[in-house]
């Protein structure tokens, strides 16, 4: 039987040990937080299929945000991964996009990578982005915010 946190539906479980280092270091930085949240449309199915099939194919291949922090005057769009890649600068860059049309909400969006290490080239890339960077610490580090 595959490993299925309740609380992280999609997360891996080296990837919630980093976003838990990462709610234990900042434990007031959102009134709410939102996990596995759906945006796009997704991939409608074959129309010959059963409606209720069609509608979870749909539903299923909708993309969908590791977490979403909110405060009064922000929402937070966060990727949490153990390796940042170049998979992460694609999904910072499209899933604002993708929650505004989906969603279309008037608070500002603001985006934030949670990771443990970033990938060979991935930092410079990361500085030319609109993103808060957070890498976790190790055991004997402290985190790092950029």
């Amino acid at each position: 039987m595959a490993f299925k946190n309740r609380l992280y539906p999609h997360l891996l479980p080296c990837d919630i040990q980093v976003w838990e280092r990462f709610l234990s270091a900042f434990p007031d930085r959102f009134d709410r937080i939102e996990y596995d949240v759906r945006v796009g449309k997704g991939r409608p199915a074959p129309p010959e299929m059963h409606r209720v099939i069609q509608k979870a194919a749909l539903d299923l291949s909708r993309r969908r945000i590791d977490a979403i922090g909110f405060t009064t005057n922000l929402i937070s769009i966060i990727e949490i991964t153990r390796l940042a890649d170049l998979k992460a600068i694609g999904q910072l860059k499209a899933y604002p996009m993708l929650y505004t049309q989906t969603y279309n909400p008037i608070t500002p969006l603001h985006t934030i990578l949670v990771c443990e290490e970033i990938h060979t080239d991935i930092d410079t890339i990361l500085e030319t982005l609109p993103v808060e960077v957070w890498v976790s610490p190790s055991p004997e580090g402290s985190p790092s915010v950029t």
